[in-house]
């Protein structure tokens, strides 16, 4: 069996509504009224779909610097690489949402799809391009910030400097509650990063607390980590 998940870089690989609200255990009554930011939303159709039911969220990725037809090519063939990759490696997943991978297939699509119309129609203002560690957001301007597949999954691309970096901007910006999930890598391992993040001076102020998920895709990896500023 492979020992991880074999990725070049950071892929755009999108997640819906649904998906978010269980990884998080998201409640529209919490969601109602906030400020809320998707950072590094990639192809995700979370912003769109919140928008559509009347919830303020914005999207901020440095990759809505590119057209929606250059995401809409970057984006197929990411998902075609990914999902030619999962079968061979299905054993470290639970299967209980998607049922098998064409469930998750489709899953992976209609987040695409919903993005890719959302954005060609509203890229200004939802969209934002900008990068992580450092934002153009202003001070305390979101309630709540969610992070979905970036920090910690990505710890062998990213570096711990980088993830030390982006959790001091993502509580600069936050005013609530930061929430970022999973807390495994692509080893399907929980990244060192995690309890050095949790334990890291530069946060002394901020209140820590791993919570469970109801969300379970990489076995084991059923928790998120919130954040107080």
């Amino acid at each position: 069996m492979a020992e991880k998940f074999e990725l070049r870089d950071v892929i755009a690989i999108g997640r819906t509504f649904d998906e978010y609200c269980r990884m998080f255990n998201l409640t529209f009554t919490r969601l109602k009224g906030a400020a809320i930011l998707d950072a590094g939303g990639g192809v995700s159709s979370f912003t769109a779909e919140a928008n559509g039911l009347g919830l303020n969220v914005k999207s901020a990725d440095h990759i809505y610097g590119f057209s929606p037809r250059e995401l809409e090519s970057k984006s197929a063939v990411d998902l075609a690489e990914m999902l030619s990759k999962i079968d061979e490696i299905r054993d470290n997943y639970n299967w209980d949402f998607y049922g098998n991978s064409t469930g998750l297939a489709q899953y992976r699509e209609n987040a695409r799809a919903g993005f890719i119309a959302d954005y060609k129609l509203n890229r200004a203002p939802r969209y934002v391009n900008t990068g992580f560690p450092w934002t153009v957001f202003t001070g305390g301007e979101f309630d709540i910030t969610i992070m979905s597949h970036l920090l910690f999954l990505y710890d062998e691309h990213l570096d711990y400097g980088f993830h030390a970096d982006t959790v001091a901007e993502l509580l600069r910006i936050t005013r609530e509650e930061v929430m970022i999930y999973p807390l495994f890598n692509l080893r399907w391992k929980k990244s060192l990063f995690v309890d050095r993040i949790m334990g890291d001076a530069r946060f002394t102020k901020a209140r820590f607390t791993v919570k469970k998920s109801g969300f379970e895709f990489v076995k084991g990896a059923d928790e998120y980590l919130s954040i107080m500023p």
